[in-house]
């Protein structure tokens, strides 16, 4: 046997397991619920389902609170990514720096990235709260009024902050890459009379770009399926519906399958969503032509 077939007999032998299992807990139950996206299906009808075809798919695009709680996470995703990728990267720069106690600040920024999310929004809950609330307090604290932030008018901001609060998830990733810049680069820059700032602007972010477009994509499928945040910050129950404005779109699909057992309504709801985000994935591939750089020319 030449030893190209047995690297390649070896090769899918220890990828098998993964695909199995990928095939039988992740393929046949997407390409089942396709299926059943197209059917009446309605939680006890597995044996007598009737063929609808696009018939859930069209009622998706004309439900009112189907668009509208599509086009709030889209408004919602617009400034979380921009923003959460812009800040990781920013405390990366900062931790990247050698002073003295820098790996306690590097466990204090990322440690909100691990703490459980229900826990996270019970203490923003007590955060923004208008009963005594912390930030409130701060505010009455320096002369300015306070604010219903779990109300309507600040409801989406109260989201942002909370979700901005885990922005230091990232930083590892931002740090690994800043870490694999060669130093050569910077003492040339240096040289050259190139200040921090120039060296920043000219040679860590064109480098950091590669890093940036992965954080954006990951970004982009992450804020489009928020669900936990928006319904425990204005309430108390999964199945309970949040404050308008945040009504977001995974939500407005979790309950139209849970809440109200319309199953292939709210497959046809998570298929959609999986097409909105590969198309903005795909646009992203696209034009990362424009704006991420390599060390080495990519084909």
């Amino acid at each position: 046997m030449k030893e190209k077939t047995k690297r390649t007999i070896a090769f899918y032998s220890m990828i098998s397991p993964w695909f199995v299992v990928f095939i039988i807990f992740g393929l046949y139950p997407m390409l089942y619920g396709l299926y059943l996206s197209f059917t009446n299906y309605y939680g006890f009808n597995i044996k007598h389902l009737k063929w609808m075809g696009l018939q859930n798919y069209h009622k998706a695009f004309t439900d009112s609170d189907a668009m509208y709680s599509l086009g709030r996470t889209l408004y919602v995703t617009a400034f979380n990514v921009p923003l959460s990728v812009a800040i990781g990267l920013g405390l990366a720069l900062l931790l990247n720096r050698q002073v003295r106690g820098v790996s306690v600040y590097r466990t204090i920024f990322y440690l909100p990235s691990i703490v459980p999310a229900l826990a996270s929004v019970i203490m923003w809950k007590v955060i923004f709260s208008s009963n005594n609330g912390i930030l409130n307090g701060i505010l009455s604290t320096v002369g300015l009024p306070e604010v219903n932030w779990l109300g309507y008018d600040y409801a989406t901001t109260s989201l942002l902050i909370m979700l901005l609060w885990g922005a230091g998830g990232g930083v590892l990733i931002n740090l690994a890459g800043l870490k694999g810049i060669p130093r050569d680069l910077y003492e040339a820059a240096s040289i050259d009379g190139a200040t921090p700032i120039k060296r920043t602007i000219y040679l860590t972010l064109p480098l950091m770009t590669p890093v940036i477009f992965f954080n954006v994509i990951m970004g982009i499928i992450g804020s489009l399926q928020i669900y936990m945040q928006p319904i425990l910050l204005n309430g108390t129950e999964l199945l309970a519906r949040p404050i308008q404005p945040n009504y977001l779109y995974f939500v407005h699909a979790f309950q139209q399958i849970f809440a109200f057992q319309r199953f292939a309504y709210g497959m046809a709801l998570l298929w959609i969503l999986f097409l909105a985000i590969l198309a903005l994935s795909v646009v992203v591939f696209t034009t990362s032509k424009y704006w991420v750089h390599y060390e080495t020319d990519q084909e």
